[in-house]
C-alpha cells in the first residue's frame, strides 16, 4: 500500500509531480501483476529478477514496505536462477493490484 506521506516527502509535496510519477508508474507497470504471474508460469527467472528489481525500488520510493521486502526476496532468489516462494509472489500480485487502485483513485481525485 502506498504511504502518501512518504511519497509527498520525496516529491516536496508537489501534487503535479506526484501525479506525473503515478501516471508514469501506471504506464510502465499497470500490468505488473499479470506480468509477474506470466513470468512465474514460464519460469523466466532472469526476467522476473529484472522486474522484481525495478518494482522494488519504485515501491520503496512510494513508501510501500511489505511488497518491497517480498520483491527483494524474489529478486535474490531469481538472481541465482531459483524459483521464488509462491506465497511471496501472490502477496506481491495482490499488493500491486491494491496499489494500482490507490493510484487510479488518487489521480481521479486530483483532476
Amino acid at each position: 500500500m502506498i504511504d502518501f506521506e512518504v511519497l509527498r516527502s520525496y516529491m516536496d509535496n508537489d501534487d503535479d509531480i506526484i501525479a506525473v510519477v503515478l501516471m508514469a508508474f501506471l504506464e510502465e507497470h499497470e500490468d505488473g501483476a499479470d506480468k509477474i504471474q506470466t513470468l512465474v508460469n514460464d519460469q523466466n527467472w532472469s526476467e522476473l529478477f529484472i522486474t522484481a528489481h525495478s518494482l522494488k525500488g519504485i515501491l520503496a520510493s512510494f513508501g510501500e514496505v511489505k511488497a518491497a521486502e517480498k520483491l527483494e526476496i524474489i529478486e535474490g532468489l531469481t538472481r541465482n536462477g531459483d524459483a521464488p516462494n509462491d506465497e511471496d509472489i501472490q502477496f506481491v500480485i495482490q499488493e500491486l493490484n491494491v496499489i494500482k487502485g490507490q493510484i487510479k483513485e488518487y489521480l481521479a481525485s486530483a483532476v
